[in-house]
């Protein structure tokens, strides 16, 4: 590079470039030194074609903060003036030799207030590497964050850096979580992925969000750093299903997340048919139906939770017995007692006690033949005032024992 002509001097930046960051951790501290010391040289005085010198600071960043002494020569690369491919490449550099280059930080943020978009995300992702959260940080990147014209990629870079540099501002982990279940960018779903690694695990959506993703995202490269996320939160899939267990009442993602885990699920959805909230017992015996066969082991907990004191779980868990077992023994008495039960629901309301009937005949019905023992009590409900209530009851009935629903003497027809 020092003595040879412009062909041979690219000849030699390109084979460093082709050197990865472990590569050079890896390198003796004397040959860092000089090649530092030439690269530096370079961007001094060498070559001024653009390209060469965007690989220069390339080959400087992959060398992390063993390059610090080039610090000043890249922070030179950000003024105005300087093509926008190098100083791109100048942050990213910065970023990867971390807080050597705090110095950095105001031209950085002078990028992140006023650049095009490419450019303010790479002095984002520099400023996430320097590490630095002081007032100038925290004022620039929460104004940004709440900003209302800022495209989405910068936006998902902008919460990356909040998180990481640990930022309050309002509405970040709503927007990330949103974003990661539901963005069809992919590009923010892996920073939303990459951003929650730097949330508590016990923050609700958190971990529910991150296990669906890890799960079930139509991206590799977003499952795979939605995984790198949860190890980096030290969860393994056990242990982050045992978190989306405790907040099915808190989190609206922890369903989906549970249900998605299929049979590694089942102790966790267990031990939640045990806790005092009724929301929470309601919900894991609604999954565990939504696993099926899978959570067999789940029949004598779900057993026992048919004695519980709310309807509404009762009814979760006669449904989710028929759809384990296919037992219509155990789970049609139990939706039979439900149908007949005084006050199983509030009379306050007449829609309450209508939706409930309908919930627990339309279970009924799906069972279909093997439902018989149900009859007489439908037979009942066809008769009742309720137009509504009559006609699921006479609907159930043709799909259990068609005959007896073609009897006259039910409710209008």
């Amino acid at each position: 590079m020092d003595n040879g002509d412009d062909n041979s001097r690219r000849q030699a930046i390109q084979a460093l470039k082709d050197h990865e960051e472990e590569d050079w951790a890896a390198a003796p501290l004397g040959v860092i030194h000089s090649l530092v010391e030439s690269l530096q040289r370079q961007l001094l005085s060498g070559t001024k074609q653009p390209f060469v010198r965007q690989d220069v600071v390339v080959v400087l960043g992959n060398m992390g903060h063993r390059s610090g002494p080039a610090v000043p020569q890249l922070v030179e690369l950000l003024r105005d003036g300087i093509p926008d491919g190098i100083r791109g490449a100048a942050a990213l550099a910065l970023g990867k030799i971390g807080r050597e280059a705090k110095v950095a930080v105001d031209p950085l943020i002078k990028l992140v207030s006023h650049s095009r978009t490419p450019l303010a995300v790479q002095a984002i992702r520099a400023l996430c590497g320097i590490g630095c959260a002081d007032k100038r940080v925290r004022t620039a990147l929460v104004e940004l964050w709440l900003s209302p014209t800022q495209p989405k990629d910068r936006q998902g870079q902008v919460a990356v850096a909040l998180c990481k540099l640990k930022i309050d501002a309002g509405g970040v982990l709503c927007f990330l979580t949103s974003a990661l279940g539901g963005s069809q960018d992919g590009a923010l779903r892996k920073a939303a992925a990459e951003a929650l690694a730097w949330c508590h695990k016990d923050e609700p959506d958190v971990v529910p969000a991150l296990l669906t993703a890890a799960l079930k995202d139509k991206d590799e490269e977003v499952r795979q750093v939605a995984e790198a996320s949860l190890a980096q939160l030290r969860l393994s899939h056990d242990q982050a299903v045992r978190v989306c267990a405790k907040q099915l009442q808190g989190s609206c993602l922890a369903e989906s997340a549970l249900r998605n885990s299929g049979q590694v699920a089942v102790p966790a959805l267990v031990e939640a048919l045990g806790t005092d909230e009724s929301t929470v017992r309601e919900k894991a015996a609604r999954i565990l139906g939504g696993i099926g066969e899978l959570a067999a082991e789940a029949v004598p907990a779900l057993t026992t939770a048919l004695q519980d004191k709310d309807p509404a779980v009762r009814l979760a868990v006669a449904k989710s017995l028929w759809n384990i077992t296919s037992n219509a023994d155990v789970a049609v008495p139990a939706l039979v007692d439900l149908l007949e039960e005084k006050g199983a629901v509030t009379t306050e309301a007449g829609e309450t006690r209508r939706r409930f009937l309908q919930t627990v005949m339309e279970a009924l019905g799906r069972i279909g033949p093997p439902a018989t023992a149900a009859v007489p009590a439908l037979e009942a409900k066809a008769k009742d005032k309720n137009r509504h209530v009559s006609e699921c009851a006479l609907r159930a009935l043709r799909n259990i024992a068609p005959t007896a629903a073609k009897q006259p003497s039910y409710g209008q027809y």
